[in-house]
């Protein structure tokens, strides 16, 4: 039966990743080439000068005992500010909508981090951003949840030349308050991103989520993704939007698993 119940999930995984692949081929891009080409290498930096709507859904396959899906599905509004002619403010939120098989089914809004980017206005090919990580405790239920409040630093830096998009964006927070029963956090997250950039708005992306919990103990302390896909950047009408599908495999990963991701995203892109 769990078996039974894996296999089905991981067969719509798969029609998922398609259909998306499907939708990329056939969408009309009216902008062009150049134009397209700009905006992706644009869209991939996380500390760029625009606003961005992302909507991610991330498939965890292999979760708990019984092999289950953890899902997370993320609204990330990236919003930029202009201080002065020499400095940006970038906020970068994530909402998370959790849904989660195991030791309950549980369903609800998990913990919001926000992110404050302090991010020279006029950069080259190097861009960098430095600033605050807060971790609200927003969740509706205490199994997706820390119910803590936690902050630290955050960092990012990127490359991009020619068709390249190279950086890393990494950050650690410690819990300061909250419920004194619970467990403390320290954890630390680095998303290094590789991205190669194609005509026409195409792409090909790595950007894996790795992640450390310094209170677990070694043996389910790190969980490490490996892998990739690919995306695109075209038209809707007037709106501008990116398309991707990657999926991960956890080289490392906590005992209760998950042992692999299927990540799609969808942006509306507000350039400039």
């Amino acid at each position: 039966m769990d078996q039974h119940l894996r296999s089905g999930s991981t067969s719509l995984a798969f029609v998922a990743a398609r259909a998306t692949f499907a939708v990329l081929l056939i969408l009309d891009c009216t902008a062009t080439r150049a134009d397209t080409t700009d905006l992706a290498r644009e869209e991939q930096n996380p500390v760029t000068r625009f606003y961005i709507m992302r909507f991610e859904d991330n498939a965890q396959f292999g979760f708990g005992p019984d092999n289950g899906v953890l899902n997370f599905f993320r609204i990330q509004p990236l919003v930029p500010f202009k201080l002065n002619d020499n400095w940006s403010l970038l906020t970068r939120a994530i909402i998370p909508i959790v849904h989660q098989p195991w030791p309950d089914t549980t369903n609800g809004l998990s913990d919001i981090p926000l992110t404050l980017f302090l991010t020279p206005a006029r950069t080259g090919r190097f861009t960098w951003g430095l600033g605050p990580t807060l971790i609200l405790p927003t969740a509706t239920h205490e199994l997706i949840g820390t119910e803590k409040w936690s902050a630290g630093p955050a960092l990012a830096g990127i490359y991009s030349g020619g068709p390249w998009v190279i950086g890393v964006v990494a950050s650690n927070v410690w819990s300061f308050a909250g419920d004194e029963d619970r467990r403390d956090v320290n954890v630390m997250t680095v998303r290094p991103l590789v991205n190669y950039n194609l005509p026409g708005g195409w792409y090909i992306t790595t950007s894996p989520g790795i992640a450390a919990n310094w209170e677990a103990d070694a043996e389910n302390r790190w969980m490490v993704p490996v892998g990739g896909g690919a995306g695109r950047v075209f038209t809707v009408g007037r709106q501008r939007v990116s398309l991707s599908v990657e999926s991960y495999f956890h080289i490392v990963s906590p005992a209760i698993g998950p042992d692999w991701q299927l990540r799609l995203q969808f942006s509306l892109l507000y350039p400039e």
